[in-house]
């Protein structure tokens, strides 16, 4: 008995314990709805049990759902709800199914979805969404992708959930269909799973932005397609993936340098997260966590903490979950809360803050991370829920800009052209290879763009060696770059870009030259100046030189002492006779100057009027002379495009569909118009396939009965090469030449930063003058200096006539002057009549020949002098007078040596005064 009632009692004991036990460890039962088992397998749901503060037993049951069966869903949830302890709580991971929220909703079970919700949906008071919320992921999405300066994009979706994802991004630019340029292209991609022919379609555009968005297992192989077009060869395509699922991928396989950008939602790289990798999967790396993956861990680490909290609530009393049943007359409440705990629960997961407060989650953010085939990952900017229309730039713009440069450097780029000289032809050396085939303008262009921005380049030839399929070639990214003389054009614009101008022209008229013979003309030197002209510069002459040798006579200074050493001259000398005279104006006139030249102030002013009159006559006929001598005796029959224009005999043509026929086909001016007409109805064909075809005909055409429109860079080569054409007239407009590339190129202002270097280097100069003058066979043509076919008339050259006249009178005046005031200090001095000292000393200077004087010359009688001195005595002494004022000697000095000398003795110390003031002038 006793050993029976042990037994017993220890038996009770035990059932009792295990009583209390099961009533304290919670039965949680957790709803996982997935159409595949293998994947909730690989979700790690240990994190529940891990944060529930008390013991809990927890039991995951897997809802299969099948895909486009909501019926089946629904039962599936109702017969797991209806078992032992119901359901604590439901996650759903695959896909939002607004029937089974209804359901859950009816059984007062959370609902919890991992996955992306289209905005405007049924919201449930039982529904929670710990994916980001959809209209502010969509406003996410737009100001990431206007961040990335995407001028222009393809929008290539999935399926429809897509379009609801991209609206804020469709809404950048408002859609134009008859424009050209939209800046959003949609694309679908084909259900097939074959989107070549989509990505063909892109590349036809001049679109390089696609904004890709598809499942993550789908990326890799619509990227791969891309490729196969040939669409991510291009350095200017630009991949944005909104998958938050893109940066686990392995993007090696598509080698590449295309600029790939996706988003994150989560840091791969920090603490939290590679603590939770390293523990809950050692075997896989940080990078590896899908979204979904880190999502479900902050979906049960929220679900643990809500139940932590209605445990707290319920202390004194037993948490126990009952079966529920979907066929209930009512809809069951939230018996303990966990809702509304749900909703007030804020904690920071591996996504970030987790606050679900009206079931959505709107406080999240994102990393715009860049991907690299030679790198990690790099985070390019943030964006913050609290500013959904800004984006945080992480990266410098010297980052930037070093970022581009290497992959530039990593870029080889195809270059197309043309042959056509001096741009474009065939090296020399037939043995050349690659680039080093061609030689010319374009080939120094590019290889001097190449080594300032570090690139490499490799030349190819546009089909057909036709302008417009360097277009073709661009638009079809069969080339980066075209490189010739290609003509900047609006037309060209709309569908292609263009560098800066590396070299301006206008359109001009090439035309041969009339093949006139110059008669041999003996006195074709006389020429420059008419016949009239020449005799008035002859009488001028004579004249000029007779003029100055009286202005020299009457001017005082010009009188010297023939012997400096002797202070006491006999005689004075002017040496300005007739023959001196016309020496000096001779050597003026021929620019060869003269030894002697005269002293005083009426005379240098008259030789300095001739000086002028003879640089300007010597430097108009010296500047005539040169055109005269080389210039045709005929005139040019055409010498204008309104000529050109005006007659039937001349045909004019141009380059077939090329820039110059474009400028005549769309001009608004009514003469081009008529050009126009004229040149498409002439017969035979006036338009030539190229330039080289068109210069020829020209060249061949007979008596002259041909023009060519051509730029005027190719005119200015052919004339340095062709003596025998002529440019006819001035431009008839102003282009310019630019390197064209595909629309919205990226490395667009690397190419104008080189030009422009270039530009200011004079670097273009110089190739242009190598292409064009340097590099040529043969000697240049003679160069014709242009002038005025008619001789100088005397209309041309009367003005330095008047000034020189001016000058000559103004001497003259003033050399009257001067002789009229010497005169009037002889006859004071002398007490004589002024005529008769006037009469005295008026003949004197008159006669010419005579070019020396006494220093003590003899006076003659003067019928009204009353003086009782002698005659010979009055006869020294006025023209001593006169001699002295001449040479500038004071009459005071004079008077008062007469009055205490004899009259011989006065006029002794008069001429050694007169030595001395001399002398001194001379020393001066």
């Amino acid at each position: 008995m006793t050993c029976s009632r042990i037994f017993l009692h220890v038996l009770c004991w035990l059932l009792l314990s295990w009583l209390l036990c099961a009533e304290d460890e919670a039965k949680i039962n957790i709803g996982i709805v997935t159409s595949n088992e293998e994947e909730v397998a690989e979700l790690n749901l240990e994190i529940l049990n891990n944060h529930i503060s008390t013991k809990s037993d927890v039991t995951i049951q897997t809802l299969k759902m099948p895909e486009n069966d909501c019926f089946t869903s629904a039962n599936a949830l109702c017969k797991a709800a209806s078992q032992d302890n119901g359901l604590t709580a439901i996650l759903g991971t695959e896909t939002s199914d607004d029937t089974l929220k209804s359901v859950s909703d009816f059984l007062g079970v959370p609902y919890i979805e991992t996955v992306w919700s289209p905005r405007g949906s049924k919201q449930f008071e039982t529904s929670f969404s710990i994916y980001p919320e959809a209209s502010l992921l969509s406003q996410a999405y737009g100001a990431i992708v206007e961040s990335l300066d995407l001028k222009t994009f393809a929008v290539v979706y999935e399926n429809e959930e897509s379009l609801v994802k991209m609206q804020d991004v469709l809404k950048l630019q408002e859609f134009q269909a008859d424009s050209k340029k939209n800046s959003i292209i949609l694309k679908k991609l084909d259900e097939s799973g074959d989107s070549r022919r989509i990505f063909k379609e892109i590349r036809s555009t001049p679109v390089f932005s696609i904004v890709l968005d598809c499942s993550t297992d789908k990326i890799i192989d619509v990227l791969l397609q891309a490729k196969d077009v040939m669409l991510l060869d291009d350095l200017n395509t630009n991949i944005f993936l909104t998958s938050f699922d893109a940066h686990t991928l392995d993007y090696t396989i598509l080698d590449t340098l295309t600029n790939i950008t996706t988003v994150r939602l989560f840091d791969p790289s920090s603490r939290i997260v590679e603590d939770y990798v390293s523990k809950t999967y050692p075997d896989n790396s940080a990078n590896q966590l899908t979204v979904k993956m880190a999502l479900v861990h902050d979906a049960m680490l929220l679900l643990a903490e809500s139940l932590n909290a209605i445990k707290s609530a319920h202390a004194d009393g037993e948490i126990v979950y009952e079966p529920l049943f979907c066929n209930a007359s009512e809809k069951y409440s939230d018996k303990y809360g966990l809702v509304s705990a749900m909703q007030e629960v804020t904690l920071t997961g591996i996504t970030g803050e987790v606050t679900l407060r009206a079931g959505k989650r709107e406080n999240f953010d994102l990393q715009i991370v860049e991907l690299s085939m030679i790198q990690e990952p790099v985070i390019i900017g943030l964006w913050y829920a609290s500013e959904p229309n800004q984006v945080e730039r992480t990266r410098s713009a010297t980052e930037r800009e070093r970022e581009w440069r290497d992959r530039l450097s990593m870029k080889k780029f195809i270059v197309t052209s043309r042959i056509g000289e001096p741009y474009l032809r065939l090296s020399k050396n037939p043995d050349a290879e690659g680039n080093a085939r061609y030689e010319g303008f374009s080939m120094d262009l590019i290889d001097t763009i190449a080594k300032e921005l570090g690139i490499t380049y490799e030349f190819q030839i546009t089909e057909d060696n036709l302008y417009p399929n360097l277009q073709k070639d661009l638009m079809s990214r069969k080339a980066d770059l075209a490189i010739c003389d290609y003509t900047i054009t609006p037309q060209r614009q709309e569908a292609i870009d263009f560098s800066l101008p590396f070299m301006s022209l206008g359109i001009g008229i090439l035309h041969k030259a009339e093949q006139v013979e110059q008669e041999a003309n003996l006195y074709g030197f006389l020429g420059p100046l008419s016949a009239t002209v020449w005799m008035y510069i002859g009488a001028l002459y004579l004249f000029m030189s007779l003029i100055l040798v009286i202005i020299v006579r009457m001017s005082g200074e010009d009188w010297e002492n023939p012997h400096p050493c002797d202070e006491n001259p006999s005689e004075l000398e002017n040496i300005w006779d007739f023959k001196n005279c016309l020496w000096l104006t001779l050597g003026s006139i021929t620019t060869q100057g003269c030894d002697i030249l005269p002293k005083g102030v009426c005379s240098r002013i008259a030789t300095a009027s001739w000086w002028f009159f003879s640089l300007i006559i010597t430097a108009t006929y010296t500047a005539n002379l040169a055109a005269f001598l080389t210039m045709s005796k005929k005139d040019d029959s055409i010498k204008s495009v309104e000529e050109l224009a005006a007659q039937s005999k001349v045909k004019y043509g141009c380059l077939r569909n090329g820039a110059t026929a474009s400028f005549f086909e769309h001009s608004n001016n009514s003469l081009y118009q008529r050009m126009w007409n004229t040149m498409i109805n002439e017969k035979p064909s006036v338009f030539e396939d190229s330039n080289v075809k068109g210069v020829e005909r020209v060249m061949s055409t007979k008596n002259e009965l041909y023009a060519f429109f051509i730029e005027s860079t190719g005119i200015d080569y052919e004339l340095e090469r062709k003596c025998d054409l002529r440019r006819i007239g001035d431009l008839l407009d102003s282009k310019s030449y630019g390197i064209g590339m595909p629309l919205n190129s990226g490395y667009r202002n690397d190419i104008n930063r080189v030009l422009l270097q270039l530009q200011e280097k004079g670097e273009l100069g110089k190739l242009k003058e190598k292409w064009w003058k340097e590099e040529r066979e043969g000697d240049p043509c003679p160069t014709i200096v242009p002038g005025n076919s008619d001789a100088l008339a005397l209309e041309n050259v009367g003005g330095v006539f008047i000034v020189l006249i001016a000058g000559i009178g103004i001497a003259f005046l003033i050399a009257i002057l001067e002789f009229l005031w010497n005169v009037h200090n002889v006859s004071v001095e002398e007490h004589i009549s002024y005529f008769e000292a006037l009469r005295v000393e008026l003949k004197f200077a008159c006669n010419i020949t005579v070019t020396k004087k006494r220093a003590k010359p003899l006076l003659s009688e003067s019928s009204s002098s009353k003086s009782v001195i002698p005659d010979d005595a009055k006869s020294n002494k006025g023209i001593l007078l006169g001699a002295g004022s001449v040479l500038n000697i004071s009459a005071s000095i004079l008077n008062r040596m007469g009055s205490t000398l004899g009259p011989e003795d006065a006029s002794m110390k008069q001429v050694k005064s007169q030595s001395g003031s001399s002398k001194s002038k001379h020393s001066r």
